[in-house]
């Protein structure tokens, strides 16, 4: 039981104060949760603080890493240590600068008839109605963020069916208490959100009127 106790120990100390250890642990979870590829050109950890800092981060299509979905500058994010050896992480904030969003709407033939995009939320909508069956984990390890803020957020919004692209710039955007934890907003209503707030900008009006059928309709 002692060297058991030895080992634990041991263990923690070498994650929590190995920055390189733990940096890739935090972005491998964060690819598990959001099922896309991340790519971050510096990962710096500041335990005085309780924060992360990544510059030029990247986030890719699982599927196809040439495709980028979204780009930030600067993330900062302000964890609750503790949490990270629980099953539910605790982010209490989360600050993303200079962040660019590239959606793509695969729109068919049947153009009023069918919308898919690549943030997964046409996606999420089809699980709700018929969830999909996970096989039991022996460790089911979550996140919240409790707030977070997105400054000056750009997007660019292409269509397939005419590989057309508008850019739009949001203003400062602000969210509480989400992520994938049961009795919380799930991530990907945030997206709705911010979805919802680029339809009102949106000067295709076609594309509009797809966006409201498909998503705002249910």
């Amino acid at each position: 039981m002692k060297k058991r106790l030895i080992f634990f120990s041991l263990l923690i100390f070498v994650i929590l104060f190995n920055k390189i250890i733990l940096s890739k642990l935090i972005i491998i979870s964060f690819e598990k949760w959001i099922n896309k590829e991340i790519n971050i050109n510096n990962f710096d950890i500041s335990y005085k603080k309780k924060e992360l800092s990544l510059s030029d981060v990247v986030i890719n299509d699982k599927d196809n890493s040439n495709n980028d979905i979204f780009k930030a500058e600067k993330i900062t994010i302000n964890l609750n240590l503790k949490s990270l050896f629980t099953k539910l992480i605790i982010i209490e904030n989360i600050e993303v600068q200079k962040p660019i969003l590239y959606i793509k709407f695969d729109i068919s033939k049947k153009k009023d008839q069918f919308i898919k995009d690549n943030l997964g939320i046409t996606k999420n909508y089809k699980n709700k109605s018929n969830p999909k069956i996970y096989p039991k984990k022996i460790v089911d390890i979550n996140f919240l963020v409790m707030t977070s803020s997105i400054e000056n957020l750009k997007i660019n919004i292409e269509r397939s069916d005419s590989n057309d692209i508008e850019s739009l710039t949001l203003s400062n955007l602000y969210f509480k208490k989400f992520g994938n934890e049961k009795g919380y907003r799930h991530y990907k209503d945030i997206f709705k959100l911010i979805l919802f707030e680029i339809t009102m900008k949106i000067t295709d009006q076609e594309l509009k009127k797809i966006i409201k059928k498909n998503y705002y309709a249910k």
